[in-house]
């Protein structure tokens, strides 16, 4: 029956591919600002920009699932995970919630 089946993952995971979301509340004092770039409909990166350094710094790659409002990240055998709305993505990363705001 159709109404039981959910949507493919490759079609939910298309409205990230391509967009970048900013956590500017890093609690890093070193840091400006973290961002997440999905470049893919299975593949993000994760990048920082250091107060001291003028460019941002690539400090993962990851693969990555959308189930409904819960996204799964891969990182070798790390594992964390994400609620996502439209606008933010709220990700629990060492036991602390970072929020990232899509960029314009």
């Amino acid at each position: 029956m159709r109404f039981f089946q959910s949507s493919s993952k490759s079609k939910s995971n298309k409205e990230l591919t391509n967009s970048e979301w900013i956590c500017e509340a890093t609690g890093d004092v070193s840091a400006s600002f973290y961002k997440l770039r999905f470049l893919s409909k299975s593949t993000v990166e994760g990048w920082v920009k250091y107060i001291d350094q003028k460019n941002e710094v690539k400090v993962f790659s990851a693969s990555f699932e959308k189930e409904k409002n819960l996204l799964k990240f891969h990182k070798e055998d790390d594992l964390f995970v994400a609620v996502y709305t439209k606008n933010k993505i709220a990700a629990v990363i060492d036991g602390q919630t970072i929020n990232f705001l899509r960029s314009a």
